[in-house]
């Protein structure tokens, strides 16, 4: 989830409209070879000297498990890689929309990647460490296909394949160990590849997994009422998307009448201000009360909900999970319980608060102890558990 602050943009209308995935994005999975299997490597420029940057093509798979193809981006530092490999971190992006086109690895191209690399929290201090950063755009968002939007297994998958793409990628040279990194949507997903990844990807071995403001309860968190209009967005993202890949009926929980709306918000991007002037205005359209039966009691919906918060399986690895206590898209209260649960399960975990921080800039604010958590991880140093404390950490820094 990501939404710009609107208040004095209404002259910013500048990107307003999804880019066209251009030849590149249309290429078919490489029938037969496992997920993971680059189907095709575009070098593009980029701000970072230190760094080389490729657009990739990648086999993964979709939540009934056929194969789809995926893009995204990987960065490799320009200096040779130490004696055991380089260290990956896999990035997971928030919230930039439902649509082809709406893939953050589009700003790849014409204008030197400044727009990507700038998105990627930590970006620099990752490359500087020597480490390769794998960014996927998730299936359906630049290659054609429909976006698992908060679908956990789905986007985990893609996740970890675009970590198994570097792997392939001549010139990464990796160790084999890797993180995850993700904020929002990206944060779930980061925290559902962690769930995956020693069945899916057992030639890596993952030392942590960081998240900020990960949607960690998705039941209790969209099965209430939309009171604001960016609400409305994400819901309308939800039902669209959920109900193409479910094959429920979006009518069993959207009024009919609300559908065509729906649909049109589903077809905007938020990747940049201009665009997300534009999908806001088109949500503002939807009624505050758009749904026709009640999603917390209307099948299938409750045990879509529960499937796709995590939690339910084993982390599989420490967690840091970084929490703006200003957020009313992720409220705070929701990651406390999820910390929680994953205490009980005897896990380790360190779940840091920042006063006053927004669901929009939780992650750029906590990149500096991400970046320093993550290498300490690659150092194989004792990870910091906050479990059986009296009081969570509020953050100071």
């Amino acid at each position: 989830m990501k939404f710009f602050p609107l208040t004095g943009c209404l002259l910013a209308l500048t990107a307003c409209s999804a880019p066209d995935p251009t030849a590149f994005y249309l290429q078919k999975p490489s029938a037969g070879a496992p997920h993971g299997t680059l189907i095709a490597v575009q070098p593009f420029n980029h701000p970072i000297p230190t760094a080389t940057a490729y657009r990739v093509l990648y086999n993964s798979q979709d939540e009934s498990g056929r194969t789809v193809a995926v893009s995204g981006v990987i960065y490799i530092p320009t200096a040779p890689p130490p004696a055991g490999g380089r260290n990956l971190v896999a990035w997971a992006h928030p919230t930039t929309g439902v649509a082809q086109g709406c893939a953050p690895s589009l700003d790849a191209g014409g204008i030197g990647g400044t727009t990507l690399a700038s998105s990627i929290p930590g970006l620099a201090d990752f490359l500087a460490a020597g480490d390769v950063v794998a960014a996927t755009d998730y299936q359906g968002l630049g290659a054609p296909g429909v976006h698992p939007y908060l679908i956990g297994k789905a986007e985990g998958q893609d996740v970890l394949d675009s970590a198994l793409a570097a792997e392939r990628l001549p010139g990464a040279d990796l160790s084999g160990n890797f993180a995850l990194w993700g904020h929002s949507q990206g944060g779930q997903a980061a925290l559902f590849a962690g769930q995956l990844a020693a069945a899916y990807a057992p030639s890596l071995h993952l030392v942590g997994i960081a998240a900020a403001a990960p949607p960690s309860e998705v039941y209790g968190e969209l099965s209430a009422p939309f009171h604001s209009t960016s609400g409305r967005l994400l819901g309308a993202y939800i039902y669209d998307t959920w109900s193409q890949t479910y094959g429920v009926p979006i009518t069993t929980i959207v009024d009919p009448s609300a559908v065509p709306t729906v649909h049109k918000v589903a077809a905007t991007c938020i990747n940049s201000l201009g665009q997300a002037i534009v999908a806001i205005t088109t949500a503002s359209n939807l009624n505050p009360v758009f749904l026709s039966h009640p999603p917390g009691s209307t099948p299938p919906w409750p045990d879509l909900f529960n499937s796709n918060s995590p939690g339910q399986a084993p982390p599989g690895g420490p967690l840091l999970i970084v929490q703006g206590l200003n957020d009313p898209t992720v409220e705070p209260h929701w990651n406390e319980s999820y910390v929680q649960q994953i205490c009980a399960q005897h896990e380790v975990v360190d779940f840091q608060k920042y006063p006053g921080v927004d669901h929009l800039s939780i992650a750029t604010k906590a990149t500096p102890q991400v970046a320093a958590w993550i290498a300490a991880r690659f150092a194989a140093a004792k990870a910091p558990d906050d479990c059986g404390m009296p009081e969570r950490q509020i953050f100071k820094g």
